[in-house]
Formats: C-alpha cells, sequence, structure tokens
C-alpha cells in the first residue's frame, strides 16, 4: 500500500512523515495532527486521502468536505449574495463574517506559526485570532460594496485606495493558494448554436458551515483596544 502512495502523483517526500502513522491507523476517520503536517483520511482504500496543511490550524480538526454545485451568477435565480443591494443581502453578507474574531487557549496558541496577541483580562489567558475566510469575506463585500456607489456613498465616498488593493492581493493570493482545479467545461447550445462555457459544476469544499459553527464556539467578540500593552511570554516568531 505505501508503494501505491509513493508512486501516486501528489505525494512528496515532505508527506511521508505523515503517511506512515496513517497506514497503522484503526479507523478510515482517524487524523493524524503533528506539529508540521495534519492529514485527515477521507476514504484511504480508495486512496482519497486530502493533505489539509502542513501549518497548525485551531479550526483544523472541524473540517469535513462536501461536493456543492457552483452557482454560474447569472440568470434570474441568483443566491441572496449576488442580488442586487438591499437591507438583506446586507444582512446575508454580513452572516458569513459575524464571527471574525476568536480565541484560543495558550495550549493551541503556542502551536501557531506566528505568535499572537493575548485578550485583556481573560483567566486563564486566551489569545485572538481570525480564521482568513472571513478576512477575505470582509474584503469581498467592501469590494461588492464599491461596486455601488449610489447605494453605499458612506462606503465608497471613502474608499481607500490602499485598503482595496490589499484586499485584492489578500484574495488573489489566496485563490493562488487553494488553486481549486474543479473542470469547467463547455457544451453545445442549441438556442445559441455555439458551444457555451459551464460554470455550474460540482466541487469538493470544505464545509464552510462547519467553519462557521467553530468561529461561533470561539468567538472573542469585537476587537479590543489594541492600544493597550499586555505582556505574555509565547515564545513563536
Amino acid at each position: 500500500m505505501l508503494d501505491r502512495l509513493r508512486r501516486s502523483d501528489f505525494l512528496t517526500p515532505l508527506m511521508v512523515p505523515c503517511i506512515l502513522p496513517i497506514l497503522n491507523a484503526r479507523s478510515l476517520q482517524s487524523v493524524v495532527s503533528p506539529k508540521l503536517c495534519t492529514v485527515r483520511i477521507v476514504h484511504l482504500f480508495g486512496f482519497f486521502i486530502s493533505f489539509d496543511a502542513f501549518h497548525p490550524a485551531p479550526a483544523q480538526d472541524v473540517l469535513e468536505y462536501k461536493s456543492v454545485k457552483f452557482h454560474s451568477g447569472f440568470g434570474p435565480d441568483l443566491p441572496i449574495y449576488d442580488q442586487p443591494p438591499s437591507e438583506e443581502v446586507d444582512k446575508a453578507w454580513e452572516g458569513l463574517y459575524e464571527f471574525a474574531y476568536s480565541k484560543i487557549p495558550r495550549n493551541q496558541a503556542v502551536r501557531l506559526t506566528n505568535k499572537t496577541y493575548p485578550i485583556l483580562g481573560d483567566k486563564p489567558a486566551t489569545y485572538m485570532l481570525a480564521l482568513d475566510v472571513f478576512h477575505e469575506l470582509h474584503c469581498l463585500d467592501e469590494i461588492r460594496k464599491a461596486m455601488y456607489p449610489e447605494h453605499y456613498p458612506h462606503t465608497t465616498e471613502g474608499i481607500n485606495t490602499n485598503h482595496m488593493r490589499h484586499c485584492l492581493s489578500s484574495l488573489r493570493q489566496s485563490i493562488m493558494c487553494t488553486a481549486d482545479i474543479s473542470t469547467i467545461v463547455w457544451q453545445w447550445s442549441e438556442k445559441s448554436k455555439a458551444a457555451k462555457e459551464r460554470s455550474d459544476i460540482l466541487h469538493t469544499c470544505r464545509d464552510f458551515g462547519k467553519i462557521q459553527e467553530w468561529g461561533k464556539k470561539h468567538f472573542a467578540g469585537a476587537m479590543q483596544d489594541m492600544t493597550i500593552f499586555i505582556p505574555d511570554d509565547l515564545n513563536i516568531p
């Protein structure tokens, strides 16, 4: 079995230390979480193994996967997020990143790749963080609002070019990092008498609902006053 895994296209020497404990796992749902990698077995006998991350992430253990058919963004039946501005649309967007600021205990904070800040007054100590997916959704919402200056004058009149550049850069890097290789196809359309691109296709996605549940469970509330210095002894970069 290991020989077959080694011959697979996606396996690299860095992944082998993560694979070895899996081969001795008694359960197909086993999760191996060493310091430098986390591996979740989805279907071992079918050799569908997902290498979720090579850096520790507190929300890693809640990751689940499901098939999702994407909406093309065209047509009359648009998802709420794609509809013109309204109070309902704003509420739906804000609900995507409602639990942006999280807190984690020290034993998780020490495993982060980078040091983070303690939360004032919490005993035992907790530390603040934000899952990048919520930050990216907030950025995308700001770009959405910039498309409708007549509806969001308080937002678009004061657009910070540097902030928009930051958002675009963050989204670009995230898209390149995850590099979705789901296949867009072309199919013949009798109506158009041409082969048309079809983007309403199935993707294998992380279950966003599970990630939202994690955010709600670990919600830290509003951002604290970041001008207050709080000493701590986390010995990481």
